[in-house]
This record gives structure tokens, C-alpha cells and sequence, in this order.
């Protein structure tokens, strides 16, 4: 089993708590389940995409991109310029991430939430004044 939560259920951001929220519920869900049926051979897992090309992505860029007065474009590159990858995936990249793990390749994981989001959550934000 893998369920598909967001980075925003391991780091969150101002006005969405109820997102974030909902998305660490999912994480500690799948982890629970993984937890008790281990012993049954049923393993559960998260993925927890980053930003992602997507229809979802594209309308909230233009939100921001509206409030900024930017392009599209431009608030595109606002919000991956701090990320470790500098850009978004793409929704072929997360389907990766989840045909791993429901392969054998992954048979001895389980519990694990796999962020797939170009290195953001490793980011340490108060350091990155000193790049």
C-alpha cells in the first residue's frame, strides 16, 4: 500500500494548516497500518510529493502569480528558487517513486515516507542567507 501525502504534511506554511494537517494525518495512518500488519506481510508506505507540474500547481501559480503581479513563469521560479533541485517534478517522477516501492526491489520497506520534492524538506531555512 502507499499513499501519496505532500510535504506539507511534514513542513507546513502559513493559511494552510488544515492541508497540512489532513496530509499528516495520512503519513501517521500509513504508518499505523505498516506498524500493525508487518507481521502479516501487508507493507504500507508515503509518498509525499513536493510542488509537481500539475493542473493543481498551474491554478495555484496563478493565484500567486496574480497577488505578486509576476508571470506564471516567474512565480514558478519563486517557489523552487530556494529548493536543492531548483525546479518541479513531474507527475511521471512520483509514479516512479510509488512503482518502487510497491515492487519486490522495496520488499523490506515499510512505514518508511519517501519526500520526492527535489530536496526541499532538507533545506534548513534560517542558513540559507549564507549560500
Amino acid at each position: 500500500m502507499v499513499t501519496i501525502s505532500s510535504v506539507a504534511g511534514l513542513r507546513t506554511a502559513s493559511s494552510v494548516p488544515a492541508y497540512s494537517a489532513s496530509k499528516a494525518g495520512i503519513t501517521a495512518l500509513t504508518q499505523s497500518i505498516a506498524v500493525d500488519y508487518a507481521n502479516d506481510n501487508i507493507r504500507a508506505n508515503v509518498v509525499c510529493p513536493g510542488w509537481v507540474k500539475t493542473e493543481m500547481a498551474d491554478e495555484e501559480m496563478k493565484s500567486l502569480a496574480k497577488d505578486t503581479e509576476e508571470t506564471v513563469e516567474q512565480a514558478y521560479q519563486r517557489v523552487t528558487e530556494l529548493m536543492p533541485a531548483r525546479r518541479l517534478s513531474n507527475p511521471e517522477e512520483i509514479a516512479n517513486a510509488v512503482s518502487w516501492l510497491i515492487s519486490p526491489e522495496a520488499s523490506f520497506v515499510t512505514g518508511a515516507v519517501i519526500p520526492v520534492d527535489g530536496g526541499s524538506v532538507t533545506v534548513d531555512v534560517g542558513m540559507i542567507a549564507f549560500r
